[in-house]
């Protein structure tokens, strides 16, 4: 059997639309909850409870808000905001914070309903004493269209210390008042004094579109190949490439607070598509091309020549890579490697045998677990190519939507943060044809399927490139005895950062952490660390 590594993406695929449900009792409903398996199902059941009885209220708080993973805590919070009754409303309020992980929920439940009623319990607890709670507070206020969201979001800011909460407030505060490339709350308080009393929402809708984010959108073609990445920020130049597959938005939100040291280039990676002139050709006998790295690296490296050129920058790059990416990142070090100034690479795998041994791992945790969707998932990653195609290949809709779900799930330590959600963004349905509906996740690109090459960074020269290599200790994928032998690559100027509470996501579950080795690492400028108290009460 031959292992490759391919871009995991599913594409739009057909499903029927399933006869809606009769509502399920609260005494049978951990039975039946249990006695399923599959995401989809449990995710079912979880919306058929009826929060105004008293029982169905007790499971969606105590055990599906409080101890599931988020696919199951977002299908309690959907439930909650459709409640109206007030009785019920009584209830969620009353919880307070008392019980942050209850409390959370709650929170993103009146966001999510937009009703204007429950704005001041919102604004009450964006000063909750839980960082989650403040959180999830910043989050809902983004919907509520009311001057007082605005208003209660700068205060908040003024006092808040915590990067995983500010950076939620600034934006809703841009989601809001449709404002942008305001990174401070003084200005923002400054320019909400003037703009106050003649301000208007718009009619647009709670995401803001691609024009209306801060920063510079920039889109040109290297090496035939469309590129298209957003720049903000001051300061040394940083090169950002998500994993494959993935929007770069997630990095978009928390490397923001790099910004005012770095100037940093988000890089939207080009899809089989992009890759214009010469169009891209099947692999021999695979139903897919290899994803051209040379050839990427190549345009890559003529974008910062000519962003030198132009006077964009005046110093080469420093790199960071995520995931699969950072064999992007490898492979630019061996062939441009005086271009390349620093490199950071997050959850990186030495190459195909490493990362082998990762979906193996993958595998044996999802049997350990009795996680069949784990298990799947792990088996559609193992391409037979003498059978032509995948060890296991989930069926259309429901099952392929999990699978790709849990592609992204288990990058997490913590399975239960709402925010895994939020950034995964939700499956939305569309039309296809006659055949019924396409479900696929809104905020995925659809880049289309191709092949890794072999790779081995030990096949590559032993350039003496300063590298810091990041890994969680929860990252079942990726070992830190690989991420050692990387860093033992790139010699002593090379170092590992081990996050104890992480998985492949640290820049997101130990931020602070994160931020402060790449801050020491990246050199420059040290941006100015403000202390504050939060106050009690508000």
């Amino acid at each position: 059997m031959v292992r490759r590594l391919p871009v995991f993406v599913f594409l739009a695929s057909a499903a029927a639309l399933p006869a809606p449900a009769l509502a399920v009792d609260a005494k049978e409903f951990k039975k039946k909850f249990l006695a399923t398996q599959n995401s989809w199902e449990r995710r079912a059941l979880v919306s058929q409870l009826d929060p105004s009885d008293e029982d169905s209220l007790d499971l969606l708080l105590k055990f599906v808000l409080k101890t599931q993973d988020w696919y199951m805590r977002e299908a309690a919070v959907q439930v909650l905001s459709t409640v109206y009754d007030e009785g019920v409303i009584g209830k969620l309020t009353k919880l307070k914070d008392k019980d942050p992980v209850i409390c959370e929920g709650v929170c993103m439940a009146f966001g999510l309903s937009k009703n204007l009623d429950r704005l001041d319990y919102l604004i009450e607890m964006i000063g909750s004493k839980k960082w989650n709670v403040r959180r999830a507070a910043a989050i809902a206020l983004r919907t509520m269209k009311d001057k007082r969201a605005i208003d209660a979001l700068i205060s908040a800011w003024e006092e808040e210390d915590k990067f995983l909460v500010w950076v939620q407030i600034l934006e809703s505060l841009e989601t809001l008042t449709r404002q942008k490339n305001m990174p401070t709350a003084q200005d923002w308080r400054d320019w909400w004094t003037v703009a106050r009393d003649n301000f208007e929402f718009s009619d647009g809708s709670d995401e803001l579109s691609e024009d209306e984010k801060s920063g510079e959108v920039i889109k040109t073609r290297a090496r035939g190949t469309n590129l298209s990445m957003r720049r903000r920020g001051k300061g040394l130049p940083l090169l950002v490439l998500p994993d494959y597959g993935y929007e770069k938005d997630y990095l978009e939100t928390y490397l923001r607070n790099l910004e005012d040291t770095n100037q940093i280039f988000y890089m939207d990676l080009p899809g089989v598509v992009d890759f214009v002139d010469p169009p891209l050709q099947n692999a021999p006998n695979l139903p897919n091309p290899y994803y051209p790295l040379d050839r990427i690296v190549d345009a890559f490296e003529e974008l910062q020549q000519d962003l030198v050129k132009k006077g964009v920058i005046k110093e080469k790059f420093a790199l960071l890579a995520h995931g699969i990416s950072c064999w992007i990142a490898m492979t630019y070090a061996d062939r441009h490697p005086r271009s390349v100034r620093r490199m950071i690479l997050i959850a990186a795998s030495s190459g195909q045998k490493a990362a082998g041994e990762g979906i193996n791992a993958l595998e044996r945790r999802g049997q350990e677990l009795g996680d069949l969707e784990l298990e799947h998932y792990a088996q559609s990653r193992i391409y037979d190519q003498q059978k032509g195609g995948y060890k296991y290949q989930p069926q259309p809709g429901e099952e392929s939507a999990a699978i790709d779900r849990k592609a992204f799930t288990v990058r997490f330590a913590d399975q239960r943060d709402l925010e895994i959600g939020r950034i995964y963004g939700p499956v939305v349905e569309k039309k296809v044809g006659k055949q019924g509906i396409a479900r696929v996740p809104r905020i995925r690109r659809p880049m289309g399927g191709c092949f890794i090459p072999e790779f081995s960074l030990f096949n590559l020269k032993r350039v003496p490139i300063p590298t810091l290599v990041l890994h969680g200790k929860y990252s079942v994928e990726t070992s830190e005895a690989d991420a050692r032998a990387i860093a033992k690559h790139y010699g002593r100027n090379a170092r590992v950062i081990t996050f104890k509470r992480s998985g492949q996501m640290p820049f997101i579950e130990e931020n602070e952490k994160f931020v402060e080795g790449i801050r020491r690492f990246l050199g420059g400028k040290k941006a100015k660390k403000k202390k504050k108290k939060r106050k009690k009460k508000r």
